[in-house]
């Protein structure tokens, strides 16, 4: 059985998101799209796993708020506010989504990431192929397209462009144990 504050996370996250993120616009449309597809595909999963994975929708982008920015690496500043919550497990969803520790080997930040304990699960590689579906407007997209588009916004040689090329096995391993996941529960 689930406590109230299992049950009450999407919630929690969806107020937290929302305060943080509408006022920096298209960041806010990119999580509303994040959201969507979260909960299309967390069908897949339990109650308990897909209010998990919904809540981590709405704050894996929270690091972006200025007024929680600590080292500029979006997804460890979000972490660390989460864990100011005591949200474990919502924080590591959040530092390592979307293959982060690419991105932070390059900033140097990856000792500081290794703080926070990795979840390594199909919830983990969920959030990141609902990232990697939506576009920078909330746009559902394919993972090619997702890809051409920020490489398009980040040049080549940019810490960005440097660390998806790095991450896209692990984007790829990551969208294939989802995609198996949906095929088994008739969802593709």
């Amino acid at each position: 059985m689930m406590t109230d504050q299992e049950i009450g996370i999407s919630t929690w996250s969806a107020k937290l998101a929302e305060q943080l993120l509408a006022p920096l616009g298209n960041r806010w449309l990119h999580t509303q799209g994040v959201v969507r597809t979260a909960e299309h595909i967390g069908q897949a999963f339990d109650v308990k796993t897909r209010e998990l994975l919904v809540a981590a929708a709405y704050v894996h982008d929270i690091g972006y708020a200025p007024s929680i920015q600590r080292t500029g690496f979006h997804p460890l500043d979000g972490a660390h506010y989460l864990l100011s919550f005591n949200q474990t497990r919502l924080a590591s969803l959040v530092a390592y989504h979307s293959e982060a520790p690419f991105e932070a080997e390059l900033r140097s930040l990856l000792p500081e990431l290794n703080h926070i304990p990795r979840e390594h699960s199909t919830l983990a590689d969920a959030l990141t192929y609902c990232d990697m579906h939506t576009g920078p407007t909330g746009q559902k997209l394919t993972f090619e397209q997702r890809i051409a588009d920020i490489f398009q916004r980040y040049p080549e040689g940019h810490i960005v462009n440097r660390a998806i090329h790095q991450a896209l096995p692990s984007y790829i391993q990551a969208i294939a144990n989802v995609q198996n996941l949906l095929q088994s529960k008739n969802m593709l």
